[in-house]
């Protein structure tokens, strides 16, 4: 769900690079101060000398040229440590140039013009380091003013509308800024000069401040000789030590010029991402909140309640409580890998904001971006409400459906349990029965077993009988040889006849006993205990001789 941008009134890219810009001076800047340096600035109009004042504290040595057209100073060596040179009123410094004297612990700057001809952004870049680096620390600040006359009036109103046009309604006097008056040619001394000059200037005041105690003169070079006088090293250092004693002041800025377009910016771009994260949010997680397991939701909650407690909070700082929104949005699409472009949208955005905000004061663009954040307070504040209670509804809901799918899963359960339970009695009886019907079998086997056993006995006895009264025959009949021949044949056939008919006894036992062992292994076994009319009892065929 992506949203067009819209055209902004500054390109995105060069605010950017303004930031980069100023990022380094303010670096460099910070990292001096960490070391316990006094800060002396110089500040003031396109070709006022400022900076060759710079380049000769610096140390530079000058040359004094003179062509068929003109007469100028230069520099007698060049090098990135000096400030670039120009005769006439176009500026060359655009950016601040640094000169850190070890002897006095002063870090020099040479700030370019504030009302040069560099274009609104370089001005807006210089207005912004000026700021930054006076309400950063305690600093010292040297006006140079072009000053050939001994009247000072008119150079004395420019003076006054530098103040009132940096300082917040005009709350530097004049008397705490060092003045250096340059190209001074008049025959006047240096010190009725600068009685006069203080004069002038409580004259200009109408008597409100006090006597200016910070004013130097530098005298106009228009020979050769003139400027190895002026610029000397023993002026170079009375300058000096007169610069260091200028007391250090906190400032307070007023405005800040040039800012219209970083409001617009300001303004239409935070209003596009406000709405755009609004429009994504419902979006996204009225479309998502169907599928979140439990882990998601909980972790949904705690990004919802964060957001709520954003938005129902009334922060001092305005742009601490868009960038927790930002943070907390683009923590919940990142978590929830929602399709948007917030990050690509509002780093850069961001970047700028957070940059501008210490100018915020001066940039009507972020009182307009107050009401979108209350705009959005509002809608949020509705959606997030109305998405909290679907979703509570549908856990809710979801909940019912957990608790009656896991009384049915129980229910089933015991019914399984049950079943279960039935078929091990059912088990436990058929072993149970299968027990008794094999105790029964091993009974009846051992009844078997005695019948047998008397049978045995009772054949055998009846063999034993059978051979006894055979021996008996025998020997009768051995008698009877001696005594009858004649009816020794038909003896011996009546033995013969009888011994057949024994063992056709024999046989016919033998026979049935095993026709009741095929009877009792072929009869159905009905719980009956021992023989009974059906079994093998001593009427039975079997026993029958």
């Amino acid at each position: 769900m992506m949203m067009q941008q819209e055209k902004l009134a500054i390109d995105e890219k060069t605010l950017l690079q303004i930031i980069d810009r100023i990022s380094i001076q303010l670096d460099y800047f910070e990292s001096k101060m960490q070391q316990n340096i006094n800060v002396l600035i110089l500040v003031g109009n396109t070709g006022s000398g400022k900076s060759t004042i710079f380049n000769f504290l610096c140390g530079a040595k000058f040359k004094y040229v003179v062509t068929e057209d003109d007469e100028y100073l230069d520099l007698a060596e060049k090098s990135d440590l000096y400030s670039e040179m120009n005769s006439g009123m176009k500026s060359v410094t655009k950016e601040p140039k640094y000169y850190y004297n070890e002897a006095f612990n002063h870090l020099l700057i040479d700030f370019p013009g504030f009302h040069d001809t560099n274009g609104e952004i370089d001005q807006l870049i210089i207005q912004m380091i000026f700021y930054k680096f006076i309400t950063k620390s305690n600093v010292k600040i040297a006006y140079v003013i072009t000053h050939p006359q001994n009247n000072f009036l008119e150079r004395g109103q420019g003076l006054q509308q530098f103040i009132n046009s940096v300082f917040k309604e005009g709350n530097i006097e004049i008397s705490k800024l060092a003045l250096i008056l340059n190209s001074y040619q008049q025959n006047q001394s240096d010190k009725k000069l600068i009685l006069l000059v203080q004069k002038q200037l409580q004259d200009l005041q109408d008597d409100k401040y006090d006597k200016h105690e910070w004013i130097s003169v530098i005298r106009k070079i228009q020979s050769e000789e003139q400027l190895n006088k002026v610029f000397s090293d023993e002026n170079r250092e009375k300058l000096w030590l007169e610069l260091i004693t200028v007391n250090e002041i906190q400032f307070q800025p007023q405005v800040l010029p040039y800012s219209d377009k970083i409001s617009t910016y300001i303004t239409e771009k935070s209003n596009q991402i406000l709405t755009q994260i609004c429009q994504q949010m419902d979006f996204n997680l009225t479309l998502k909140q169907k599928d979140l397991n439990d882990e998601q939701f909980i972790l949904l909650q705690s990004l919802i309640n964060s957001i709520q407690h954003i938005l129902s909070s009334t922060p001092e700082y305005i742009e601490d409580w868009f960038n927790k929104f930002i943070n907390v949005s683009l923590e919940l699409s990142q978590t929830f890998h929602f399709e948007n472009d917030i990050t690509e949208n509002s780093s850069n955005f961001l970047k700028i904001f957070n940059f501008f905000s210490f100018f915020s004061e001066f940039i009507c663009g972020y009182t307009a971006f107050e009401k979108h954040c209350i705009q959005v307070q509002q809608k949020c504040t509705y959606f997030l409400e109305n998405l909290q209670k679907r979703i509570e509804l549908q856990r809710a809901f979801e909940e019912r459906n957990r608790e009656q799918q896991s009384r049915i899963k129980v229910e089933n359960q015991l019914t399984n349990e049950q079943q279960i339970r039935i078929q091990k009695e059912q088990m436990y009886t058929q072993e149970y029965e299968n027990r008794i019907k094999y105790e029964q079998q091993l009974k009846m086997e051992q009844q078997l077993r005695t019948i047998l056993e008397q049978d045995k006995k009772g054949m055998e006895k009846q063999y034993q009988e059978y051979c006894e009264k055979s021996l008996e025959i025998q020997s009768n009949l051995q008698k009877m040889i001696q005594s009858e021949k004649i009816e020794k044949q038909q003896v011996e056939q009546d033995l013969k006849k009888q011994l057949q008919e024994l063992q056709n006894k024999l046989n016919e036992m033998e026979q049935r006993r095993k026709e009741w062992l095929e009877h009792r292994a072929n009869r159905p076994h009905h719980g009956h205990h021992g023989p009974g009319p059906h079994g093998p009892g001593p009427h039975h065929p079997w026993f029958k001789k």
